[in-house]
């Protein structure tokens, strides 16, 4: 199984365009036919493995157009679909048809954090599909084990809607794994989803949701201290960003911190992996940048090395690790430093180029654009 980008065919278009060839041309640069090539640019097609990599070389994309296909070893073998195909068949799940499953949404995750969540999202929404089906049906002894793995499906899925900007499609998913949690009890994977939709309301602008939806995550009971060090965090961001004065915001943020320190308490759940010590480092400095961005330039400085420590190389995955590219950036060009900004944003656009992700790629220009505006 191999896993398109959908935004393929138009990066493919843009990119032949840019070089100023015709699909004729192109055709013949490849060795290719012109019907093929348009095919795949309509969409009608997938490009085998091969013609890509000569498409790639033809148009000098660096491999923006191979990195947007991948032959993941993330589907299941034969005898884990016969256990599904079971399951649909009598309504009964089995404990091995819920180990592949939670195993199949492990390297999912892996995926994500490699290629992009564009890349991911085709097949693991087909893939919660059909486990929405199954636990329409499921019943017997193993089906609270069964729901638990299917909200943990939807909080991902929901997560990778999120994450290339199709927020009705998000919001459905994340209400549908809340319900799967209520018929759990699982409070952390809710406390999650609710954190997430907290995020995504930060990236809509809307931060009195924002503000509310991190507060909610954190009554939960008996969450975990990295959900809640998270949720503090990203409360102390949208304080921030809505006007509150250095006191309010840093009191949040030594909440966060304190939750922080007991992460280690209990081991952290499996759709919490990225919660580390780097990962807290980075949140913190994206609150302190906020405050730099509201007046409080005195912070500007510490949001610097705060998200610098946090992105050090090798700590960087490029399913999240871009955006954060730009917020330091942001803090450089915040101190005056533009040739650190220049490379931050450098960097933000390799991840873009690497995951086809044009929302990054647009926010890196953006920062590079706003480095030679005028001063107000």
């Amino acid at each position: 199984m191999r896993v398109v980008d959908p935004r393929l065919p138009a990066t493919l278009r843009a990119l032949r365009d840019q070089a100023g060839l015709s699909l004729r041309e192109l055709a013949k640069i490849a060795y290719s036919s012109r019907s093929h090539i348009h095919d795949i640019e309509q969409g009608r097609r997938q490009p085998p493995p091969d013609l890509l990599a000569r498409i790639d070389e033809a148009l000098d994309a660096g491999g923006r157009l191979t990195a947007m296909v991948h032959t993941p070893s993330t589907v299941l073998d034969g005898d884990q679909a016969a256990r599904l195909r079971y399951a649909r068949r009598t309504g009964q799940i089995s404990p091995g048809g819920i180990a592949a499953l939670a195993d199949l949404l492990a390297a999912q995750r892996r995926l994500d954090d490699q290629v992009g969540s564009g890349a991911v999202l085709p097949a693991a929404a087909a893939q919660l599909d059909i486990i929405s089906t199954l636990v329409a049906e499921a019943a017997g002894p193993h089906r609270p084990a069964f729901v638990d793995v299917a909200a943990q499906w939807a909080q991902f899925v929901g997560w990778l809607h999120s994450a290339v900007g199709a927020a009705a499609s998000a919001e459905q998913t994340w209400a549908c794994g809340l319900a799967w949690t209520a018929e759990t009890g699982d409070t952390d994977l809710a406390a999650t989803i609710l954190s997430f939709r907290g995020w995504a309301a930060e990236q809509q602008g809307r931060t009195g949701a924002m503000i509310t939806l991190s507060q909610a995550a954190q009554r939960q009971p008996g969450v975990h201290p990295g959900q809640l060090a998270y949720s503090a965090g990203q409360e102390a961001r949208g304080l921030a960003v809505a006007g509150h004065g250095p006191s309010k915001v840093l009191g949040v943020l030594d909440r966060s911190a304190e939750h922080a320190a007991r992460q280690d308490e209990r081991p952290l759940p499996a759709w919490n992996y990225f919660h580390t010590g780097e990962f807290f480092l980075v949140q913190r400095g994206i609150a302190y940048l906020y405050l730099a961005d509201a007046g409080y330039d005195c912070y500007a400085d510490r949001a610097v090395e705060l998200l610098a420590t946090g992105l050090a190389p090798g700590r960087r995955r490029p399913g999240w690790s871009g955006a954060h590219l730009c917020d330091l950036g942001d803090a450089h060009a915040h101190v005056g430093d533009r040739s650190a900004a220049e490379a931050a944003y450098a960097e933000a656009a390799g991840v873009a180029a690497t995951t086809g992700d044009e929302r990054l790629a647009e926010r890196a220009s953006a920062g590079v654009r706003a480095l030679s505006a005028p001063s107000v």
